[in-house]
């Protein structure tokens, strides 16, 4: 079993940490790499300790602070003790973290820094999961005991509608933006933040948005640290930049795909005034779930020299057909690629664009399941540094294959066990 140390503690011990089967440092190691903006004078409780401890209370469905107080004054000491909590001269016992310490580390952290540590965290775990799957594969559980089980944490079986769909290529990396409405004050605006999602449901970054730019300025500081070669970026029409593509192209060696509208309106008039109606519908999707039917469809020609847009390879058109209820809405869209036709056929494309609203499921979950909206917490950057736990809980679970977030945080409520074994605190 490998043992990592948590070094530095008040009473000048050491004391190991586990680590899971994978190989994979732990979470506590990996905070280690954040700066504590505290004075160390007055210092109980180390930060890997405090900030580990707060993303199992958020692992465990707690959405405010108040809430990780509580849950962490309920802590077994068994669970304090793998988390590197300090022992109590007076009684030997671990003591874990308090409301107060825990609101008043997350108001001062620097939310840059700390986004950065859990992505490269975050990338390593969701590698160690691919290479797991690769040698043992995907099994589903056997027996009925193990299939409720299975459901109780949130790791049912994907619907129909999603099982059978394409899968594109190249790895893809979509790029959007969100509000935390919440924690908007009368004197301070709701903290903005630009994030990168894989293809597999993990934020590899995250960075807030200065209040007085937009999200333009901050895609390229975003994606700088990835590694993108090879890979597919998508994200909305304000992305929709020269200068992101020459960007991704020259220096990361990576593909776009950009949605053209109104904000290019040269490049959108150009492509709208093509001959569409002469180009054969070449891939199509239909998905029917919960009443809803969807259809897309798709039609691809190459780059015509009139498009001003640098490394465009492609353009297509997208036309969606949704009916609700027997009500049915149309929309169209128009999209420009540097992928070439061998590199990613209609089919791919179609499922760039379809899977790049994965980002979207992300911001929903962190709404309405984990209660971001509704979170009165405005105190310093603890908004930002509550955007983070909620996103590395959401990539946590993906990670492990988890479709239902909601109950997956219902059943790690009933026992710590299975928070440390996602955390990689105790043996897979």
């Amino acid at each position: 079993m490998l043992i990592n140390a948590v070094q530095d503690q008040p009473d000048e011990q050491t004391r190991p940490v586990l680590l899971g089967r994978n190989r994979q440092e732990s979470l506590v190691a990996a905070l280690s790499e954040v700066s504590d903006p505290r004075d160390a004078r007055g210092i109980r409780h180390r930060l890997p300790t405090v900030v580990g401890l707060a993303l199992a209370a958020v692992l465990a469905g707690n959405t405010s602070v108040y809430a990780i107080g509580q849950w962490i004054a309920g802590c077994s000491q068994k669970t304090l003790k793998v988390f590197g909590a300090r022992v109590a001269p007076a009684t030997g016992r671990y003591v874990g973290p308090d409301e107060k310490t825990v609101r008043g580390l997350c108001a001062r952290l620097d939310g840059d820094v700390l986004d950065a540590v859990m992505g490269r965290w975050l990338q390593r775990r969701a590698l160690a999961a691919q290479r797991a799957k690769a040698r043992t594969g995907v099994r589903p559980p056997r027996g009925r005991k193990a299939r409720r089980r299975a459901k109780a944490a949130g790791q049912r079986r994907w619907r129909a509608s999603t099982r059978g769909r394409h899968r594109p290529r190249l790895i893809q990396v979509a790029v959007d933006g969100k509000t935390s409405r919440g924690a908007k004050s009368a004197g301070n605006p709701a903290p903005h933040l630009l994030a990168a999602l894989s293809c597999v449901g993990v934020v590899l970054a995250q960075r807030q948005v200065d209040g007085k730019s937009n999200e333009i300025t901050a895609f390229v500081p975003l994606l700088t640290p990835l590694e993108l070669a090879g890979q597919v970026v998508t994200a909305d029409a304000m992305q929709t930049q020269r200068k992101h593509a020459r960007w991704l192209r020259q220096v990361k060696d990576a593909h776009f795909i950009f949605p053209v509208l109104d904000n290019q309106p040269t490049l959108f008039d150009r492509l709208d005034a093509l001959d569409w109606a002469g180009v054969p519908v070449t891939a199509w999707s239909v998905d029917d779930d919960r009443g809803r039917h969807e259809r897309r469809t798709i039609q691809v020609i190459p780059a015509p020299p009139e498009v001003n847009f640098p490394h465009v390879a492609q353009v297509f058109l997208i036309e969606r057909t949704v009916t609700v209820k027997g009500k049915t809405s149309y929309q169209a869209m128009l999209y420009v690629t540097s992928l070439t036709a061998e590199q990613a056929d209609p089919a791919d494309l179609l499922a760039y664009v379809r899977q790049h609203w994965g980002i979207e499921v992300l911001h929903w979950v962190r709404d309405v399941t984990l209660g971001e909206d509704a979170s009165r917490v405005r105190t310093g950057n603890t908004p930002r540094v509550m955007a983070t736990l909620r996103n590395v809980v959401v990539s946590l679970l993906r990670i492990h294959d988890t479709t239902n977030i909601a109950a997956a945080l219902r059943y790690n409520a009933r026992t710590n066990r299975r928070i440390l074994k996602l955390l990689d605190l105790l043996p897979a």
